[in-house]
């Protein structure tokens, strides 16, 4: 998050991120803010739980896994990043410009907010009885980590103007947000099914591999954002054809997660347990 925020403003896509209500126009805009960012979270994580329609997962613990993702998960996240940054600033300060974002974005980003994302889903490992069940609380906490980096993100994009933050708003809510979303939700089912296996047949799956496709999917969708990198007329061009590419990408594993759990969660109700 720190690192994509980062990474944006040196890239001439978002200035510094200022953190206080006169930068926001006061405290409508504020508001604003938080509504717009937190709204379409909300959302999603009501169409995400409802799919699964049998044995549906309290709203109270599904709530607790959001909460997590948007404090815990978030500040652990930005003491990492900043910790890699730090770092890759010691022992690389010569690199290019496009490398060092490149680096930040596309390498460290996803492999620290992947994993502290994970660290949500770890604090309802005794929910996981159902395969189904990791997809769900992995959603959570991606939905509660995207919700308060879009803040971060409107600020900067309100402070530019209003057309500015319409634009950052819609792009955010149909790729980011979703984003932090399938990436997550990958990670729990990975969870869920290792537990699923030791629940019915004694030995656990490592969900290691499914930690590794979280990460591949963040890198990918933030090879596509900053593909205006590689942009040198500015024209925008690029830009838009990587908002498109990564909305396709986004779009099609949630897709797949919600039709995993509606099978998943139909085959468990006709005593079938599936842990694949």
């Amino acid at each position: 998050m720190l690192i994509e925020l980062r990474t944006a403003r040196e890239s001439n896509r978002l200035i510094t991120v200022p953190l206080h209500c006169h930068s926001v126009n006061g405290l409508l805009g504020l508001i604003i803010i938080v509504i717009v960012a937190f709204v379409p979270a909300i959302l999603y994580l009501l169409w995400v739980r409802s799919a699964e329609i049998y044995q549906r997962e309290p709203l109270f613990a599904v709530q607790g896994v959001f909460l997590y993702g948007m404090s815990i998960a978030l500040l652990l996240a930005l003491v990492l990043e900043t910790v890699a940054i730090i770092f890759i600033e010691i022992v690389a300060g010569g690199l290019s410009i496009i490398a060092y974002n490149l680096i930040l974005a596309v390498i460290l980003a996803p492999i620290i907010e992947e994993f502290t994302k994970a660290t949500g889903v770890m604090t309802v490992t005794r929910r996981l009885v159902e395969p189904e069940n990791g997809l769900v609380y992995g959603a959570a906490v991606g939905l509660g980590f995207a919700a308060v980096e879009n803040v971060l993100y409107y600020i900067t994009a309100l402070e530019a103007g209003t057309d500015v933050f319409i634009a950052t708003a819609i792009a955010r809510t149909l790729t980011s947000t979703l984003l932090h979303t399938s990436a997550s939700a990958l990670v729990g089912f990975g969870m869920s099914r290792s537990r699923c296996f030791y629940m019915f047949y004694g030995s656990p799956r490592s969900w290691l591999p499914y930690y590794g496709a979280a990460v591949v999917l963040h890198a990918a969708f933030n090879l596509l954002a900053s593909i205006s990198l590689f942009d040198p007329t500015a024209t925008g061009i690029l830009s838009f054809i990587g908002l498109i590419l990564s909305g396709i990408l986004t779009w099609a594993v949630v897709a797949w997660i919600q039709r995993k759990i509606v099978q998943l969660d139909l085959e468990n109700a006709a005593g079938v347990i599936r842990c694949e």
